[in-house]
């Protein structure tokens, strides 16, 4: 099963970043790993404060390594951290401490609006579909531990290691995973019109092709979850013609706390998750989101 080594945590010093601190240190506790808290100042301000303080830009950023210190210590959150403190734009200089660090996972709070309360912030968003490494969006509401995970499945390798991750966490959790796979039939599809017919029932249409994917998911679950051991497993096979709906009425009614979906494995619409389902998804989501990327783009 999937374990993390180096977490790096994105503080932009609002509240939101506490669940985040808290949930990273309590995963890295969990694994032995190391925890690394980032804040990215915006180049406007590092020169602003330069000039009316009469400082070096060096020296305003080794006072902000305190400031970034004594927000996570007064977090009383626990465990140990390092600091790092980047100037230029928040997402890129996210990413370079990522690299700098060799991290495994980036870790931030989710930050929605009181209109949208579950639209994740811009940065959040860009560190899903950039980030050189796994994403794990906390919610405010919604720290661990997890007892309820969903993995989001359509075959690819990807979506495998979401699996991993899954079983990883709920074991560390002591929760349980659902699996789900949302197949769309012909007749599915030829209903659809352009979305201006209801969505199909919960329960499968097309019967036989719910049995042949159920088959299919057992089989490509066995090898993945042949050492979960006492973890609780759930294969679940929905037909739908919209997929995000599917999750996302799958994890209203089993009250899901974390959903862990790959962001480049071809899903079964054919086209690229990140570009459609899963960037769709995640800002729809009631819960924690981790997005798990392909080997080679961490490995990167």
């Amino acid at each position: 099963m999937k374990r993390f080594h180096h977490l790096v945590v994105a503080i932009d010093f609002t509240p939101s970043c506490r669940p985040a601190i808290k949930e990273a240190l309590r995963r890295a506790s969990a694994d032995g790993a190391k925890v690394t808290v980032t804040h990215v100042m915006d180049e406007f301000l590092l020169r602003e404060l330069s000039r009316a303080l009469c400082s070096t830009k060096e020296k305003i950023m080794a006072d902000w390594k305190e400031k970034l210190r004594a927000f996570v210590v007064e977090a009383d959150v626990g465990g140990p951290f390092d600091v790092d403190v980047r100037a230029g734009n928040a997402v890129q200089g996210l990413i370079d401490s990522c690299h700098a660090h060799k991290a495994d996972l980036l870790v931030m709070g989710a930050k929605g609006s009181k209109n949208k309360p579950h639209r994740i912030g811009a940065v959040a968003s860009k560190c899903i579909r950039s980030a050189p490494v796994d994403v794990l969006v906390v919610r405010d509401e919604a720290p661990g531990p997890h007892h309820k995970v969903l993995a989001c499945v359509d075959f690819s390798e990807n979506s495998a290691k979401a699996v991993q991750c899954g079983l990883h966490v709920a074991a560390q959790d002591k929760g349980e995973l659902d699996c789900l796979y949302v197949f769309q039939s012909a007749m599915a599809l030829a209903m659809d019109y352009g979305g201006f017919v209801p969505g199909l029932p919960m329960e499968p249409v097309d019967l036989e092709g719910a049995s042949y994917w159920a088959g299919e998911l057992k089989n490509f679950l066995e090898p993945l979850t042949r050492k979960a051991g006492e973890i609780k497993v759930n294969p679940v096979v929905t037909e739908r013609v919209n997929v995000r709906e599917a999750i996302l009425d799958h994890v209203m009614t089993q009250k899901c706390d974390l959903v862990v979906l790959g962001t480049r494995g071809k899903s079964n619409l054919r086209t690229l998750l990140i570009g459609t389902t899963a960037e769709r998804l995640v800002q729809h989501l009631p819960c924690s989101i981790l997005a798990v990327k392909p080997d080679e783009v961490v490995d990167a």
